[in-house]
């Protein structure tokens, strides 16, 4: 399990709103006052990202959370996002380039694999439990 600690902003009936602030890797690491990425993160600064869990701890505006995300889920998720439209771009875009063996419509038959990729994955998450398995829930309350 991923795990985060997250601030609840509101709740709506069974659903609560929260924040998690972003961490880097440049937190623990032991270089970090003579590294130009850790210069640049402090310029950018800290961001926070926004999430909707099922309320099954009953929370409260301001309760710390800890909320968590299945890591093998994530993995599968990862690939079926990112991986499997890669994939179908490359396999059209070569399938294309050696019936035509023309530029412009290798190009577009890789542009069509990634559309074509995009409806697959939708159709797939649509008719899965892998979507309810990506989406975090909550572990336990902190405060």
């Amino acid at each position: 399990m991923i795990e985060e600690t997250a601030t609840v902003l509101e709740t709506r009936g069974q659903q609560a709103l929260l924040q998690t602030q972003r961490k880097n890797a440049c937190q623990s690491c032991s270089v970090k006052s003579g590294c130009g990425t850790s210069t640049l993160s402090k310029v950018v600064g800290q961001r926070s990202s926004n999430i909707i869990v099922e309320n099954t701890l009953n929370l409260h505006v301001g309760d710390q959370v800890i909320v968590a995300i299945d890591e093998d889920a994530l993995v599968q998720g990862s690939l079926l996002i990112y991986l499997l439209p890669l994939l179908f771009m490359l396999t059209a875009g070569i399938l294309a380039e050696l019936i035509f063996a023309k530029e412009l419509v290798t190009i577009l038959a890789a542009f069509l694999g990634l559309l074509i990729s995009g409806l697959v994955v939708r159709y797939i998450l649509s008719n899965s439990r892998l979507k309810q398995s990506i989406q975090p829930h909550l572990i336990r309350r902190i405060s």
